[in-house]
């Protein structure tokens, strides 16, 4: 089973291969923040810090409302990730 890890908060659990982040999320309390939860309001963004090849590339609204959000590189929305392998990440302020 895939790891993933917020190192912002030195947690780590374990999912199931193609499980929603954000299901991880809300079953485990995990320490990540969700508003609207379908990509269009960015509460949710993150850096995949490793890892960034066990999830899909965004999409082009992905990318839309992440750019509206932040000057980030790299950023991603937790809400629209699903995870394939193991995920090292933290949240983007």
């Amino acid at each position: 089973m895939p790891t993933v890890t917020f190192v912002d908060h030195d947690k780590s659990y374990e999912v199931e291969t193609g499980k929603s982040f954000l299901e991880l999320c809300q079953e485990n309390d995990a320490p990540h923040a969700f508003g609207c939860t379908v990509g269009s309001c960015g509460t949710c963004r993150l850096v995949i810090l490793e890892g960034a090849d066990s999830v899909d590339a965004p999409t082009e609204d992905e990318l839309e409302t992440v750019e509206m959000c932040t000057d980030v590189e790299g950023a991603r929305l937790g809400c629209q990730l699903v995870v394939k392998g193991d995920l090292v990440l933290r949240a983007v302020d």
